[in-house]
């Protein structure tokens, strides 16, 4: 069976975004804090969300990731508030057929991932 990284449920969008980069450029936390300039700990608690860092932190990380945030404003999307209403009228056992199924396409992709070298 493939191994998943879970991620924590605390994670924070800055979290999400450090991760992703991070993982993007094939760096693991130690890496990319040396490139960056800051303690290991400090990635490790962005990414799992205990730490919400300041905008330049997070500029500083994610460049050292070869990355740059830009920020676009756009009108808002309630796509979430759809989807969590979609969710509130199932019953329990469909809640949990669907997160399996969730669950299995993360698995199925993950392990895409792996086969196409993109994870260590």
């Amino acid at each position: 069976m493939a191994t998943v990284t879970r991620f924590a449920p605390r994670t924070t969008v800055a979290g999400g975004l450090l991760t992703s980069a991070r993982v993007r450029a094939g760096l693991s936390q130690r890496e990319l804090a040396t490139r960056a300039g800051v303690a290991q700990s400090t990635v490790a608690r962005i990414e799992s969300g205990h730490a919400d860092p300041a905008f330049s932190t997070l500029e500083r990380l994610l460049a050292a990731a070869g990355l740059e945030m830009r920020i676009h404003l756009e009108p808002a999307d309630d796509h979430d508030a759809v989807l969590d209403a979609i969710d509130r009228l199932r019953s329990p056992e469909e809640r949990e057929r669907v997160a399996t199924g969730h669950r299995r396409n993360v698995e199925r992709f993950a392990e895409g991932g792996r086969r196409a070298g993109l994870h260590g």
